[in-house]
């Protein structure tokens, strides 16, 4: 997928038909109990007051790897990569973080339906309801995180998929429909039935700056600070200002 550049060349190749590619053990997403070994595995050597945290990386490097190629594939070629859970396994890189997905066969073309549609949650049905809303339950049953924050890292790689993708899309012949219905699963506060939508405005503009809503923790891990996105690095850089300010005007008084 050459659309995938820059900081996520690294999401194209994550997806291989099952047994086409020797990448080591693979976790059946159709287990819960596998899905639980898994991720509370990458939890559990950081300690209980690191769970949460970990957990949210972990999630994050899932959210990562299915997200941002099943959209690209959807919104520009039209094509649904095979995202049922029942029928894939996920593969971990040596940290024990998801790194790709073996799955059962290629990508199909969107049936008509979904290709029609100008809402995105029905052009992208299989990845929000199909995916992510059944393993999103799951990993918040195995670990007791809130699935909300869950669904707040899921919307963040979405987000981050729709500001590269969008745009793309948008310039090319035929796709701006498709373009506007991806761009709503972010701006619509309620889905199409009227319940919530959970991936809603995850992220705002603090000083022309992209700032989540919700903190993924990143800093709680060991050697890691603030994501470039982190709403607590934005506030502790709204007190630094202020300081600077204060000391510039007390220095000209």
């Amino acid at each position: 997928m050459p659309w995938l550049t820059g900081d996520y060349a690294g999401y194209a190749g994550v997806f291989a038909v099952h047994g086409t590619v020797d990448r080591g053990p693979a976790v059946p997403l159709a287990e819960p109990a596998a899905i639980g070994a898994a991720v509370l595995g990458f939890a559990a050597p950081l300690g209980p007051a690191r769970k949460v945290a970990a957990v949210s990386q972990w999630t994050k490097s899932y959210f990562g790897a299915l997200i941002l190629p099943a959209v690209a594939a959807n919104l520009v070629l039209d094509v649904a990569l095979p995202l049922d859970p029942q029928a894939m396994a996920m593969v971990l890189d040596g940290d024990g973080r998801p790194a790709g997905f073996d799955v059962a066969g290629d990508g199909l073309p969107l049936d008509g339906v979904a290709r029609a549609s100008d809402c995105g949650f029905v052009r992208h049905a299989a990845l929000i309801d199909g995916h992510l809303a059944p393993m999103i339950a799951a990993f918040s049953a195995a670990t007791g995180v809130p699935a909300r924050m869950l669904w707040s890292n899921a919307a963040d790689y979405l987000d981050r998929a729709a500001r590269m993708l969008v745009p793309l899309a948008r310039s090319l012949p035929g796709r701006q429909a498709a373009a506007e219905a991806t761009a709503g699963l972010l701006s619509r506060a309620d889905r199409p039935d009227g319940t919530p939508n959970l991936l809603h405005d995850p992220v705002r503009m603090v000083a022309d700056l992209r700032t989540r809503k919700v903190c993924c923790l990143r800093y709680v891990m060991p050697g890691e600070a603030f994501c470039g996105s982190c709403p607590k690095r934005r506030r502790a850089e709204a007190v630094e200002r202020d300081r600077v300010a204060r000391l510039a005007g007390a220095a000209g008084a």
